[in-house]
C-alpha cells in the first residue's frame, strides 16, 4: 500500500515539475537573444548554426517531456493503446531526430568547458541509446524490456528538470564555486536519475524473484 502511494506521489511530482519546464521554457520562443540561459550565452547568440542548434533542441526537448509522462501513464497505455503508440512515435522522433543529436552538438559550447561538455555528450549518446533500444525492442514484441528501456529514456530526459534542481541545492547547500557546481551538474543530472531508476529496478526484481520462490 504504501509502495503504491509513494509510485503515485512521485509520479504525478515528476510530471508536474515535467509540465513547469515545459511551461517556462516557452518563454525562449519570443526569439529575444537575452532571455534565461542565452544571458549566459552571448558570445554564441549571434551564431546562427548554434542558434538554430538550440531551438531544434528546445523543440525536441519540449515533445519529448510533454509526451513522456503520458507514456508512463498506466491508464492511457491499456485504455487509450493508439494514443499510446502516436505519441511513442512522436516521443521516438524527437530524441532520435532532433533533441539527442542538437544535444550533442550543443554539448561542445556546454558552459563549464569541456570537463561539464562530457557530461553532456554522455547524456546525449545515452539518451540516444536508450531511446534505439526502447524503439528496437517494441518493434521485436518484447514488450517489458521496452518498458525498461523507455524508463531509462525517460530518465535522461528528465535530467533537464533535475539539472535545474540541483543548480540551486548545490549553490545553497554548499560552499563549492560556481564553475564547479556547473560541472557537477553537467554529470549528476541525468547520473542520479539512472543511478535512482536502476535502483528502483533492482528491488522490482527482488521482489518478483522472491514472490515467484514461494508460489
Amino acid at each position: 500500500m504504501v509502495a503504491h502511494v509513494l509510485h503515485k506521489v512521485s509520479f504525478w511530482a515528476m510530471t508536474l515539475l515535467a509540465m513547469f519546464l515545459f511551461a517556462t521554457t516557452c518563454v525562449y520562443w519570443s526569439f529575444r537573444p537575452d532571455v534565461n540561459f542565452l544571458l549566459t550565452k552571448q558570445d554564441l547568440v549571434g551564431n546562427i548554426v548554434w542558434r538554430t542548434a538550440f531551438y531544434i533542441h528546445i523543440l525536441g526537448g519540449m515533445l519529448c517531456i510533454a509526451s513522456g509522462p503520458v507514456q508512463l501513464w498506466r491508464f492511457v497505455r491499456e485504455r487509450y493503446p493508439a494514443l499510446h503508440r502516436v505519441l511513442g512515435r512522436v516521443y521516438v522522433l524527437a530524441v532520435l531526430g532532433i533533441a539527442a543529436p542538437s544535444g550533442l552538438y550543443m554539448a561542445f559550447y556546454a558552459n563549464g568547458g569541456m570537463p561539464a561538455g562530457l557530461g553532456f555528450i554522455g547524456m546525449s549518446v545515452l539518451w540516444f541509446y536508450t531511446t534505439w533500444k526502447g524503439l528496437q525492442t517494441i518493434r521485436r514484441g518484447e514488450v517489458a524490456n521496452h518498458r525498461v528501456w523507455m524508463c531509462r529514456s525517460f530518465a535522461m530526459t528528465f535530467s533537464a528538470v533535475t539539472l535545474r534542481l540541483w543548480v540551486p541545492l548545490l549553490s545553497l547547500g554548499t560552499d563549492l564555486e560556481p564553475a564547479t557546481i556547473i560541472v557537477l551538474t553537467a554529470w549528476i543530472s541525468w547520473l542520479f536519475n539512472m543511478l535512482v531508476l536502476e535502483g528502483v529496478f533492482f528491488i522490482k526484481n527482488i521482489k518478483t524473484v522472491h514472490y515467484e520462490e514461494y508460489v
